[in-house]
């Protein structure tokens, strides 16, 4: 026999099996939804400008699940309500969301032509979550690499030549850049998951000091990591991440739960899932981003830039 269906008569083994197909499919429909942010995106700025359609220069959010959305705190949504706040006169700020789920940094660079198009003042770019799991996990870097079609497997070394290559790009296309460093991943502080994370960190920070005057670092793996507990916090497993995300979109699209709920239940600060953003850290950083943007602005105007000063390292 090519293929034995013997354990289709087993009803567990039918069952967990189908469970899990289900589960994997529910992801798939979520991640590939149309969400709220989906109307504003470079390609929808495009098509407007094209169309003749009058539209403000853009501030472009650039990155992954993390910046997408919809499996996670929307960073993004707040970002546009805190730069409507500040705006007072000057109008409705242009906040276009680029992140799409699933994608490491080698996918964003490929996506970069369309968010130069869009002439924006600012970009932020929120990467590397994928790439340091990708490198982490011989099973999550063959996922990435296939899904994601890309051609190898991604590394720290990889991550930090491709950020730059953006950086100088974006640069030399006129826009002001905020590299912001990756949260942490899972919540054990002492993890080496979380020690890698600090070093992926380091490698944002490196990318965005020699960008010159036009280049920001925001701390966002420093910010996530001192909230976490100095033991005793969960440390990342691929298997439950990939459980509590298959329940992740049961608890949000099916039962209506909100993160808040979600954390609570799991036990978590600063994650819902151990890799995507609560609301808390999906604020600070719209809180960052808002000051880059504000900030730069300021130092375009000939004041002084702020500070975007990292916090007192947690406790190791």
């Amino acid at each position: 026999r090519v293929w034995d269906t013997a354990w289709m008569s087993d009803p567990v083994v039918s069952c967990v099996g189908w469970t899990v197909v289900a589960m994997s499919l529910l992801i798939v429909r979520v991640a590939t939804a149309a969400g709220e942010d989906d109307a504003e995106t470079p390609t929808t700025f495009l098509q407007a400008t094209s169309a003749g359609a009058p539209k403000g220069v853009p501030v472009v959010c650039l990155g992954d699940s993390l910046t997408r959305g919809n499996l996670s705190a929307n960073w993004v949504q707040q970002l546009k309500g805190q730069l409507s706040l500040s705006a007072e006169d000057r109008g409705e700020p242009t906040v276009l969301n680029a992140g799409v789920n699933m994608h490491c940094s080698k996918n964003l660079q490929d996506r970069l032509c369309e968010v130069i198009a869009c002439q924006p003042s600012h970009v932020s770019i929120l990467v590397g979550t994928n790439d340091l799991k990708a490198e982490l996990s011989p099973v999550e870097g063959f996922m990435y690499r296939v899904f994601g079609q890309l051609p190898e497997v991604p590394t720290l070394e990889t991550y930090e030549r491709t950020l730059t290559e953006m950086r100088e790009a974006l640069v030399a296309a006129g826009a002001r850049v905020a590299l912001v460093s990756p949260p942490v991943l899972g919540e054990d502080l002492n993890s080496a998951a979380n020690r890698r994370a600090a070093q992926f960190a380091e490698a944002v920070k490196r990318v965005a000091d020699s960008g010159g005057e036009r280049c920001a670092y925001l701390p966002l793996f420093e910010r996530t990591s001192e909230a976490l507990p100095a033991e005793g916090g969960k440390a990342y497993c691929g298997l439950h991440f990939f459980a509590w995300l298959c329940m992740l979109c049961v608890d949000l699209y099916v039962f209506r739960k909100n993160l808040e709920q979600v954390q609570r239940e799991r036990n978590l600060g600063v994650t819902i899932d151990l890799v995507h953003l609560g609301p808390k850290a999906a604020s600070v950083l719209a809180g960052m981003v808002a000051d880059f943007v504000e900030s730069a602005d300021a130092v375009a105007a000939g004041a002084s830039p702020l500070e975007f000063a990292a916090p007192a390292t947690a406790a190791r």
